[in-house]
């Protein structure tokens, strides 16, 4: 398949549907490779990537739990749950992590975080193109401080995503991917 067919299948696989084996550290150094290949004014490479997969995602589904009840403190036990089972759904997740410079004198903050998001996108296509399933997943946990915080983000850095990773299982119904129809329009001059 060319890159251009490529990037038209690409879908998101949801996390329920993915499945070890994960990437191996080896080619978790190829999707950080691609990462760094991203746009980037003024070369800041605004990002990092932290890895959490085997038994320190139970210590990340305790921590959205802790996070919840800190926003919600009667929240239902089965929400609970719930929560806690987010961080288990899939093999490995990669938090990533946008790194700002707000006093920056040339690269406005907008810019490191469109960097960052590009960086996670292009991870993501590269763990793509090495056969594995990803999804892109936020929520109020993924921009909870106190989520953060206990990743060991420093206070200039935001958790912009929890990508998550692993085999496709077969148990995935395949779908066709849902396009919303961009719109081409040439700027005529005024």
């Amino acid at each position: 398949m060319n890159l251009i067919e490529f990037l038209i299948q690409r879908q998101s696989t949801p996390a329920k549907y993915l499945i070890e084996p994960a990437p191996s550290h080896e080619e978790l150094q190829q999707l950080v490779a691609a990462a760094h290949s991203a746009p980037d004014h003024g070369a800041l490479k605004p990002w990092r990537f932290l890895v959490i997969s085997g038994s320190a995602r139970y210590a990340l589904g305790e921590l959205f739990v802790r996070a919840l009840l800190q926003r919600a403190p009667h929240t239902e036990p089965d929400l609970l749950e719930r929560e806690r089972e987010r961080a288990l759904r899939a093999p490995m997740l990669v938090a990533a992590i946008a790194r700002l410079d707000h006093a920056h004198p040339k690269v406005p903050a907008t810019e490191q975080l469109i960097a960052a998001a590009i960086a996670t996108h292009q991870l993501m296509l590269a763990a793509n193109h090495l056969g594995y399933g990803t999804i892109w997943l936020t929520g109020s946990r993924v921009y909870d401080r106190q989520v953060m915080s206990g990743l060991g983000l420093a206070p200039e850095e935001e958790l912009i995503g929890l990508i998550n990773i692993g085999t496709v299982a077969d148990t995935a119904s395949p779908r066709q991917p849902q396009r919303r129809k961009s719109d081409i329009t040439y700027w005529q001059g005024e």
